[in-house]
């Protein structure tokens, strides 16, 4: 083990998704914020594989080797790092910003301030590259190196396959919707702030969905997430775009979001803009 927790948390080894087993029944899975995830390994230079720990309630870490790391995706404040002998100093840990441990060092966490799933990516080493240090290499803040999000802040959808069941489908648009705490890496539970949603809705056979399948179940909508069913039964009114599948992973339970509607031509360009995005920061990594 090259990082031990000393006090627990709730945090899970995720890396890239795998594909190719949906037809027996397994999703692609992978880290919930896979930006989060490609841009501390982009500035770590780590392969795009490797794994993080993807965080939730953030424990007290150990690093059992000496090496680099990053911190993304969800945002902590009072993050410190304290080094061998222990002597009661510590330093801090800056958001997004590489940083060195030697073996020994202790990570040790304040409180969550923004997001809800937080990324230590890591990439040990024998000793500080020689003749190199990627210590503070830093991404720069998130609204300033992603063109790609919605600069409302909201998630959009493209119409579903049963889109025609709502009676108005506006409604769904036009208010604001709250998370619940039904809520898991398979999906979340959606609550209406203003009225339920009319449909004409009638039995129908099990059908494939995908990440962001928004699904109109009795008890209301539900979007599934990375490590969802491959199959549903319910209809399936909306998806969201691939592009802010990584927005939904920083949603907590009971938070507002609203939706926009947009087409699958400005799906795909949005897209490409989040390619080049990443593709800009693993360029243009600072030293």
């Amino acid at each position: 083990m090259m990082i031990t927790a000393i006090k627990n948390g709730v945090y899970k080894e995720r890396g890239l998704p795998q594909f190719g087993r949906q037809d027996v029944g397994i999703s692609p899975g992978g880290a919930m914020d896979q930006f989060s995830l490609a841009t501390g390994n982009a500035l770590l230079e780590n392969p795009d594989h490797a794994p993080a720990l993807e965080i939730l309630f953030a424990p007290t870490l150990k690093f059992e080797r000496d090496g680099y790391f990053i911190l993304t995706g969800a945002q902590h404040e009072g993050v410190q790092l304290s080094k061998p002998p222990h002597d009661g100093s510590s330093s801090p840990v800056s958001h997004a910003t590489v940083s060195f441990a030697p073996k020994g060092s202790i990570l040790s966490f304040g409180k969550k301030i923004r997001g809800f799933r937080a990324y230590l990516c890591f990439r040990p080493v024998e000793a500080p590259l020689p003749g190199k240090s990627i210590t503070g290499r830093i991404r720069g803040p998130f609204d300033e190196v992603c063109r790609w999000v919605d600069p409302d802040r909201k998630i959009r959808v493209v119409e579903g396959p049963e889109y025609g069941i709502l009676d108005k489908p506006f409604a769904f648009i036009s208010q604001a919707w709250k998370t619940t705490v039904e809520m898991d890496d398979m999906g979340m539970r959606l609550a209406h702030t203003q009225d339920p949603l009319a449909h004409h809705a009638t039995s129908m056979v099990s059908e494939a969905v995908s990440d962001g399948t928004i699904q109109l179940t009795p008890k209301g909508p539900i979007i599934l997430l990375r490590h969802r069913q491959t199959v549903g039964g319910y209809p399936r009114i909306f998806n969201v775009i691939s592009v802010d599948m990584d927005l939904l992973a920083q949603y907590a339970p009971n938070q507002l979001l609203w939706f926009k509607k947009v087409t699958l031509e400005e799906a795909r360009t949005l897209a490409r803009i989040k390619h080049d995005d990443l593709k800009r920061i693993t360029q243009t990594m600072q030293p």
